[in-house]
């Protein structure tokens, strides 16, 4: 009995061979985390005043959205109300933030910094982690597949590679990905191991999936989209093994559908059936499709890459419609190489046909609606023309499709030069021709990975109001609804950083969650309530010159300025507002904020409170002392 018990217990040669496994994966995971921290040095990252300058620098855009976010949910956790719903934003008629990029999974993961740090503390740690988990995931999932060293190469290509790098200008939301790789992996085990109980498989693909949703529902759109063909491929291909091949698939659905419901349907219900859910996509349909991949894109390098030459630089900044956040599919003409020598060579192998089969599908998606050739549009239709008429689907944007390409590249050319290794070590007396062509992929492996190597660190940026602005902010009575110029809009969103740092003190007119298309301009505003000409005004006034295009105006001019003082006394009446703010600080693309101070000055007179340098300007129960 004892000799049995003893004969069970691991040999010290194996509990080594255990802890040196688990100290490399620590070692690689540690590597990661430094790397991630260091992409935006100097700036800590529990920096407290600090944001990635992104686009349009600090206080701008989607960085300052996000910490809005993250306030949000710590806010309506503490105080028993709906995570999904608010008009502490669009005030009065508020707005559905289910339909927006919430993040409600992070913010619950960010609160304890976010009540102790503040919500740009909580922004800048979640960031780094995006890098590092991401990297992380892919490790390990790659470990099943592939040799450590190859793996963590992979991690690290995918963690901190050209896409993360692009979409890690500004969106917090689209480079949190370490579930994709795992949700990839189980439906590998369900497939093709199949080695693990359906039902248990199922829960945890529905945890990640609902976790996933709950992150950033489009990236979840995606992997199922392209999921979606890959199976009906799959089915097509290996039809005479159907049912065996898509047994465990089939038993794993219900628990796997079960634990999703209760994970994200709560934000399914408020997306679709909420007071103030969107009714059509969330953004122009036509705007999403022009940013789209081009052709060329994987191997016209952006100058987000270390090496960059100007003239391709140049060329890659007529990718995507000009926004070069969402200039994320370039790989490296070395890494394409690769990748399709490695899907050719090993394409009896079902994990590398069918990853390289997925990019490709997902490549071929990313390209929009309409095919792009360095920087023009071609009439010739592609297949997500198709999805851009779909509920749901019409509210994405192609090129973050790269995302998907960058998953299954990385994990074709992982195990690919994983296997291309390993045969060399087998090979005794190699021919001319053949020496020739295992130099060839040895250097394209070295090139992919110094081609795709970042200019790094990334820009970050100090907040550009004075440090009393949010003290002085306290002079408004809790929970007034307030007009503020800049007016909240995108990428306008100084008033929603105040406000996440004051702790939702205010609420605001205007905001930058969802928005629909102006008759007047090809572009997206905020809902405008009544008279609109007010909010007209001060939009026009913010975009300048800069933001006309040909004939086309953003709004008409008010008749005279008597009739638009008259409305916007008229303005604070009807909508109670209880405080009207004036910044005029460094405002985007030099814009003169002499127009909106002069409206309301004749209208309020001299403002009741004001900082120290007089660079913030606050009326106080302005319908009280209006005249029109």
């Amino acid at each position: 009995m004892t000799s049995t018990m003893v004969s069970q217990e691991p040999s010290s040669r194996e509990c080594a061979g255990i802890l040196e496994k688990w100290w490399v994966v620590a070692s690689g995971v540690v590597i990661y985390v430094i790397l991630a921290a260091g992409l935006f040095w100097p700036s800590l990252p529990w920096s407290q005043s600090t944001l990635p300058s992104g686009v349009y620098g600090r206080g701008f855009g989607d960085p300052a959205q996000m910490t809005w976010f993250l306030e949000w949910f710590s806010y309506a956790l503490r105080h028993g109300i709906d995570i999904f719903h608010t008009n502490f934003l669009d005030y009065p008629s508020g707005v559905d933030l289910a339909n927006g990029t919430s993040v409600p999974l992070l913010g619950l993961m960010a609160t304890p910094v976010t009540l102790t740090l503040g919500p740009v503390a909580a922004f800048n740690l979640l960031f780094r982690l995006a890098f590092a988990s991401s990297a992380t995931s892919m490790f390990l999932v790659l470990r099943n597949w592939s040799r450590t060293p190859f793996a963590f190469i992979g991690g690290l290509l995918y963690g901190f590679g050209p896409y993360m790098i692009s979409q890690g200008q500004n969106h917090l939301n689209l480079i949190f990905v370490p579930l994709p790789p795992i949700i990839v992996w189980c439906l590998y085990e369900l497939l093709f191991v199949q080695r693990r109980r359906p039902g248990r498989m199922g829960l945890l693909l529905g945890a990640l999936c609902g976790a996933q949703a709950l992150i950033n529902a489009e990236t979840l759109a995606f992997t199922g989209v392209v999921t979606f063909f890959g199976l009906i491929a799959l089915a097509i291909i290996d039809r005479r093994r159907l049912r065996a091949r898509f047994d465990f698939l089939v038993r794993a659905f219900l628990p796997a559908v079960v634990v999703f419901l209760v994970l994200a349907g709560y934000l399914l219900w408020s997306m679709f059936f909420a007071a103030g859910h969107l009714v059509g996509p969330v953004y122009p349909t036509h705007a999403l499709q022009g940013f789209r991949a081009d052709l060329l894109e994987p191997i016209v390098p952006s100058d987000l890459q270390f090496i960059s030459p100007l003239s391709l630089a140049v060329l890659a900044y007529h990718f995507t419609d000009g926004n070069f956040t969402e200039t994320a599919s370039y790989l490296s003409l070395p890494f394409v190489l690769l990748f399709a020598y490695f899907a050719v060579r090993w394409r009896r192998d079902r994990l590398v046909l069918s990853a390289s089969l997925l990019a490709l599908l997902a490549f071929v998606l990313s390209l929009g609606n309409r095919l792009d050739v360095k920087g023009m549009a071609t009439s010739i239709p592609l297949p997500e023309a198709i999805f851009a008429h779909l509920p749901l689907l019409d509210s994405t944007v192609p090129a973050r499709y790269a995302f998907l390409v960058a998953l299954f590249g990385v994990i074709t050319v992982t195990i690919g030069a994983d296997r291309f290794v390993a045969g060399l070590k087998r090979r005794e007396h190699p021919s001319s021709g053949t020496r020739l062509i295992d130099l060839g992929v040895v250097a394209a492996m070295l090139s992919a990975l110094i081609l795709m190597f970042p200019l790094v660190p990334e820009p970050t940026q100090g907040e550009p109001w004075a440090p009393d602005t949010v003290s002085t902010l306290n002079a408004i009575p809790t929970g007034t609804p307030t007009l503020t110029y800049p007016f909240t809009m995108e990428p306008w969103t100084e008033a929603m950083s105040w406000q996440a740092l004051d702790g939702m003190h205010f609420r605001l007119i205007g905001g930058y969650v969802t928005e629909q298309e102006s008759p007047n301009y090809g572009e997206s505003f905020p809902s405008l309530i009544a008279p609109k000409v007010v909010e007209e005004t001060l939009i026009r006034d913010q975009f300048g010159a800069n933001k006309i295009s040909g004939e086309q105006t953003i709004f008409p001019a008010p008749d005279a300025k008597a009739n638009l003082q008259r409305a916007f006394c008229t303005f604070l009446r009807r909508h109670d507002v209880g405080a009207v703010v004036f910044w005029k600080g460094r405002l985007y693309r030099g814009v003169d904020p002499s127009a909106a101070h002069r409206l309301f000055s004749d209208a309020l007179g001299a403002p009741g409170v004001t900082n120290a340098n007089r660079t913030l300007l606050i009326w106080l129960a302005p319908a009280r002392h209006c005249t029109s």
